[in-house]
């Protein structure tokens, strides 16, 4: 079973890294996010693939476990040996991701709204006891 993840990890795990924690492949490009590293998956070669993915290590999946902190992802990714297939699962966790931080967007929105409302309800209703009052004095 996954378990729920909150609008604030969502937000954590797709956001940019610092430069020095940032993900360094073997061709000199540097990698900030899960999307850069989707983008960059696409454009490697089987090569630089190996080099990070083999059976000794996962660079990916210990970037991804220990600076992004996705362990959920990191898990998931830990027995992947193909270029192609790691690729899909990063995209499916950047969309899904995606989806929880507009979801949380749109729900802080609504009660906003809700709030504006109850102000202006509050206001009408003030605003008459107030005029009711002002009669009685005159």
């Amino acid at each position: 079973m996954k378990r729920l993840i909150k609008p604030s990890e969502a937000k954590r795990a797709l956001s940019r890294v610092p430069e020095g924690v940032s993900f360094w492949l073997c061709t000199n490009q540097k990698l900030f996010s899960l999307k850069e590293l989707a983008v960059a998956l696409k454009g490697i070669n089987d090569d630089v693939f190996r080099y990070h993915v083999n059976r000794d290590k996962n660079d990916f999946e210990n970037w991804i476990r220990d600076i992004i902190q996705d362990k959920e992802l990191a898990r998931e990714i830990s027995r992947i040996k193909t270029k192609e297939t790691l690729n899909r699962k990063i995209l499916e966790r950047v969309e899904m991701l995606s989806k929880i931080l507009k979801k949380g967007k749109k729900k802080k929105t609504v009660k906003r709204k809700k709030v504006k409302r109850h102000k202006i309800k509050h206001r009408k209703k003030h605003k008459k006891i107030h005029h009711k009052k002002r009669r009685k004095r005159r």
